[in-house]
């Protein structure tokens, strides 16, 4: 933590990409901000990304903008971070809810198509409809589980996430040298 003590909240913002539903998830955290999910007294806002403009939430709170990280400073940031929300209108998920929840964070995407539930990669990754109530609820859900520690602890050994090359490949390169 720093000094403030806050907790810490991610968003991948994109806005130049439209599959990653910028103005949604900006709509969504200002619903967040203004009902007290996410209470500035103990939540810091980074937005993540690229082109990112000057925003506020609730009554002119300006988050932080983080563009253009390296993958040190991205990794970095994303191993401070205790939820975060990343939007995705595709089957592929994206990488960010992998990094944060790789990282010990809890978060937030949406469902679509294929993507229904990612929770058997980790259950700190939460998805929901991709409606604004829906969201809503998942964000609770998210800062309920980012404020308790011990739930927040045993979701991240629980990953299914794999932090190993040498067995992620291990099956693949015992059939590729197979027939050598």
């Amino acid at each position: 933590r720093e000094a403030n003590g806050k907790k810490r909240f991610f968003f991948y913002a994109r806005p130049n990409n439209p599959r990653n539903l910028f103005q949604i998830g900006l709509g969504v955290i200002d619903h967040a901000v203004n009902e007290g999910i996410l209470d500035l007294e103990q939540w810091e806002i980074f937005l993540v990304g690229k082109d990112i403009p000057h925003v506020k939430f609730g009554a002119g709170y300006t988050p932080r903008r983080c563009e253009g990280l390296g993958w040190e400073a991205y990794a970095d940031l994303a191993g401070t971070i205790d939820l975060g929300l990343s939007l995705m209108y595709t089957p592929h998920p994206s990488y960010p809810p992998f990094d944060l929840a790789a990282s010990g964070a809890v978060v937030v995407t949406n469902s679509f198509a294929n993507k229904q539930d990612l929770s058997g990669y980790s259950p700190n990754i939460i998805c929901a409809e991709l409606e604004t109530r829906a969201l809503l609820d998942a964000l609770r859900s998210g800062v309920a589980i980012a404020n308790d520690r011990d739930t927040r602890n045993r979701n991240f050994a629980a990953n299914g996430l794999g932090t190993d090359w040498t067995l992620a490949f291990a099956d693949v390169l015992r059939a590729l040298t197979a027939g050598r």
